[in-house]
């Protein structure tokens, strides 16, 4: 999943900003198609928009087969701006619980 530059989007009624952008390959045949599902989502992971991209032509031919151009392809037709990799936050531990565990 990357992070984007935010866009705009009309989703239950009101503009909403899309701060998420995941994809993943559906289908390649390994020799002059491959299709991606795409979607975008707010701070909260709540969607906003999904769809379907085709690479197919000189732009499957000059694929370079990584995850990392697939994004960028897809960011390009959809006319996004990835700004870096999802990165989850690190789960919270509760110290204090975890020292009274250890003494009982």
């Amino acid at each position: 999943m990357k992070t984007i530059q935010p866009i705009q989007l009309w989703s239950d009624g009101k503009i909403q900003n899309a701060v998420y952008f995941n994809m993943y390959i559906s289908y390649d045949n390994l020799s002059t198609t491959a299709v991606f599902y795409y979607s975008l989502m707010c701070e909260t992971f709540d969607l906003l928009a999904s769809g379907k991209i085709e690479m197919t032509g000189s732009d499957y031919q000059n694929w370079d087969d990584s995850n990392e151009g697939a994004y960028l392809y897809a960011a390009y037709v959809l006319n996004l701006v990835i700004t870096g990799d999802y990165i989850p936050p690190a789960p919270v531990i509760d110290l204090d619980a975890l020292s009274d565990e250890q003494a009982a």
